[in-house]
């Protein structure tokens, strides 16, 4: 029985292993005492799988990688992670298919960036639903499904079909922000190829690489928003928290936003 029971906890390892890698940027060569304590309950929580840090290249982050010797750092270019560019290059990285090769080793990444708290490890579990991307969603206030909120948003949108921004009711019941988001690697390369006009409209007019994945591949398997917010709350995490049964997520981003720390307060130590 001993033996049986080693034998499927390393094959379980393996799987872990080679399925998903989490993937943290680093823009600057030090942290807040805020995502210092998010940094270390998340390599904690999530300490099963292999963990990368990508850096900025000319900059040294070895005063908070040192803490985490099992973790693997990756040099990026200035111009898409750091002070240079600032979201601009962070956006051309995260729909740049070079981006996605780096990691073509594994079927997914699991984005976490260092304003991200884990909950709990339910990483293979979302891994094995076979998503393309799963991210936190926008959440859709009970009162825009219906009448007179829904048609006025849709009026709008058919007076001004070629508003160059996404407006903020079309986000409502979307799946994509990237703070957290595991993303399938074969599907984002081949759709960074596919849509690469797409790509260069999005860069043009300065819109956010998660409204892109969110809004523009035809041909993702994406999560409902109901199913997105056990993965992940965003914005919105009082009415999220609602909407998914007074239950949490696996884990939130944005959390030390001014707007949102009254409510995550309740179960994050902040």
């Amino acid at each position: 029985r001993n033996c049986t029971s080693f034998f499927y906890t390393f094959a379980e390892n393996n799987v872990r292993m080679s399925l998903v890698k989490i993937v943290i940027p680093l823009y600057k060569e030090t942290l807040s005492a805020q995502e210092k304590q998010a940094l270390a309950n998340n390599v904690n929580i999530l300490s099963a799988y292999p963990i990368t840090f990508l850096k900025p290249e000319g900059t040294d982050v070895s005063v908070v990688t040192s803490g985490y010797p099992q973790a693997e750092v990756l040099e990026v270019s200035a111009e898409w992670l750091g002070r240079k560019r600032g979201i601009a290059g962070y956006n051309e990285m995260m729909m740049s298919k070079e981006f996605y090769d780096m990691f073509s080793d594994y079927e997914y990444i699991l984005i976490c960036q260092t304003d991200v708290w884990i909950f709990r490890d339910e990483l293979m579990r979302w891994c094995e639903r076979g998503y393309d991307i799963v991210a936190a969603p926008w959440p859709t206030r009970p009162r825009y499904r219906h009448f007179p909120l829904k048609q006025l948003f849709s009026l709008r949108k058919a007076i001004c079909p070629n508003s160059k921004s996404v407006q903020r009711q079309e986000k409502c019941g979307k799946v994509g922000n990237g703070g957290l988001s595991l993303r399938r690697i074969a599907s984002f390369q081949a759709a960074c190829l596919r849509y690469s006009d797409e790509i260069e409209h999005f860069m043009r007019i300065k819109e956010n690489e998660d409204i892109f994945w969110a809004f523009v591949p035809e041909d993702f398997n994406y999560p409902s928003e109901k199913a997105a917010l056990e993965f992940s709350f965003d914005s919105k995490p009082a009415l999220c928290y609602r909407l998914n049964g007074k239950r949490l997520p696996m884990g939130c981003h944005g959390y030390m936003h001014k707007s949102r720390l009254e409510f995550w307060r309740r179960f994050i130590d902040c």
